[in-house]
């Protein structure tokens, strides 16, 4: 799967030479000229792993990677002409997942950018079922924030899944979250994504309002049901609850508390249902 590098440095020639280097290895590039842009850049997009210059006019590179710090969890490779090894140590500590002076062998330049990479996948993937985990999703909630804009959080858990586990055992339980997930996954669109943030607990975000998301969270209910009706192989139904931000949580905290409001308000109604 094709991954996005953000590459920020202040000299056009080396940004290229840069950028080159990254496509060479088979990734989307975006570039940044300073720290704002990068900044900037951070707040509309979410890149796979960015390529900072430390030494840059105006907002340096170790003060942007503090800011990036406070918005995202981003791998970031910082990149200098110092050598000094007390740099190197300052980098690690400030945040960076890796660091590279200046100049530098494309090959290992390229090696650097896929050990990375891979390392983030890995960290931000939930090894059974796949879906991005709860590190992710938070950060793409802290970015999407960072953006403005209109969009909307639903929380679904499957319906008495502790049974699943209680007589069929863990095995079929997560057979079941495996399914469960590859189901949902198929009703969504390329700009919905789903998380798994718990147990039995997923994660949809979805651009636009309550309505928008309703209709997602529909398809999704509505999928597993058909599969709940094919009996013990088929799946558990769901119960979810949909928030819009910023009309009901203008923080992370407070659209998630008010979606998981209104999960157990669907609890509380039956099940296999969507509440606001």
């Amino acid at each position: 799967m094709t991954q996005t590098v953000l590459v920020v440095e202040d000299s056009a020639t080396q940004r290229a030479a840069i950028a080159k280097i990254v496509e060479h290895a088979g990734h989307d590039v975006v570039t940044a000229a300073s720290g704002a842009e990068c900044l900037a850049a951070l707040a509309e997009l979410r890149p796979d792993l960015i390529l900072l210059d430390v030494v840059m006019p105006d907002l340096d590179g170790w003060e942007t990677l503090a800011r990036i710090r406070e918005l995202s969890d981003v791998p970031v490779i910082v990149l200098t002409a110092r050598t000094d090894g007390s740099e190197r140590v300052r980098g690690l500590r400030a945040g960076a997942d890796d660091y590279l002076s200046k100049p530098f062998d494309a090959d290992e330049l390229e090696a650097r950018l896929d050990a990375v990479l891979r390392r983030s996948a890995l960290a931000r993937r939930d090894s059974l079922t796949g879906l991005p985990n709860r590190s992710a999703f938070e950060e793409h909630l802290v970015a999407l924030m960072a953006g403005g804009g209109t969009f909307s959080l639903v929380l679904v858990d499957l319906d008495d899944f502790k049974r699943v586990n209680d007589t069929l055992g863990h095995q079929e339980g997560d057979r079941v979250l495996r399914e469960a997930s590859r189901v949902a996954l198929q009703q969504l669109r390329v700009y919905e994504e789903i998380f798994r943030v718990g147990g039995e607990e997923f994660a949809i975000v979805v651009f636009g309002g309550k309505a928008a998301a309703y209709a997602v969270a529909e398809r999704v209910r509505l999928a597993l049901a058909r599969e709940e009706r094919r009996g013990r192989e088929g799946l558990p139904t769901i119960s979810a609850g949909v928030a819009e931000y910023p009309t009901d949580g203008s923080t992370r905290d407070m659209l998630y508390r008010r979606a998981d409001e209104a999960l157990y308000a669907a609890k509380a109604a039956g099940k296999n249902c969507v509440s606001f």
